[in-house]
């Protein structure tokens, strides 16, 4: 395997950026020590979790090029490897962390509820990992082939990532409003089932190549979008807004 270099790491890491920026100035964080912790962290967990994804892949799937000793078509190989290889295995890695950092940073015990800090959690553990991811992918790639596959890294693989992950986050704040244990339990693990399908289409439909599969896949993205963005104004922005109106009314009385 060709060695990563340092210019691979800088594409890599620009292969996210604009993602982090954008979740950054939407969620207009209050600076609190919980939430730059747990973006550091994020970043760190996404790292670790494609880390130790290259280093299970060859002990997990010693047969995941499908030499087979029987015949295998194009369609199971393509499944296997859609929502298997990825679609399981990467979002167990990665939700895993991100209920980790949910819970320690951003549960509350005594209500039983989710902070909105827990959309950066999922934002940034997703970002860490298609940067560790990015740059593997990048550093294969021929230098005169590397500009096209940054821009595909960048649209495609980033964005669904983020996206994937948006979408659970956002069902952690959603299983607020069930009382019962058992029935955020269920929620939670709905939405993992959710992030393991929404990755599995999506790689089935890029892997081939296929411009159809292409425009079918980026139209999912949009729609997936429109579902993060509505989400996010009515789950995150407008509990920001009033938790801010709230912490400005304590201080007046304070001063009063």
């Amino acid at each position: 395997m060709k060695e990563v270099g340092y210019f691979d790491y800088l594409i890599g890491s620009l292969t996210v950026i604009p993602w982090a920026i954008v979740i950054w100035k939407a969620y207009k964080p209050k600076k609190g020590w919980q939430e730059v912790i747990g973006i550091l962290l994020a970043l760190f967990f996404g790292w670790l979790s494609t880390d130790l994804i290259l280093r299970l892949h060859p002990l997990l799937w010693p047969e995941a090029d499908f030499t087979p000793k029987k015949k295998v078509s194009m369609l199971t190989q393509t499944a296997h490897l859609a929502f298997i290889q990825a679609g399981i295995t990467e979002e167990a890695f990665k939700i895993f962390f991100i209920l980790i950092l949910s819970f320690v940073l951003g549960y509350d015990k005594k209500t039983k509820t989710f902070s909105p800090r827990v959309v950066l959690f999922g934002s940034f553990v997703a970002m860490g990992f298609s940067f560790v991811e990015n740059t593997h992918y990048i550093a294969r790639e021929p230098d005169e082939k590397k500009l096209d596959l940054f821009f595909a890294r960048t649209i495609h693989s980033s964005n669904i990532h983020l996206l994937i992950n948006l979408c659970f986050s956002l069902f952690l704040l959603k299983s607020n409003a069930k009382i019962e244990s058992a029935n955020k339990r269920t929620y939670i693990a709905f939405g993992f089932v959710l992030a393991v399908l929404q990755h599995g289409v999506v790689d089935f439909l890029l892997i081939p190549g296929a411009t159809i599969g292409l425009w079918v896949a980026t139209s999912l993205f949009v729609g997936i979008w429109v579902w993060v963005v509505n989400d996010w104004r009515e789950l995150v922005r407008e509990k920001n807004e009033n938790s801010k109106e709230e912490t400005n009314d304590l201080a007046v009385a304070n001063t009063d």
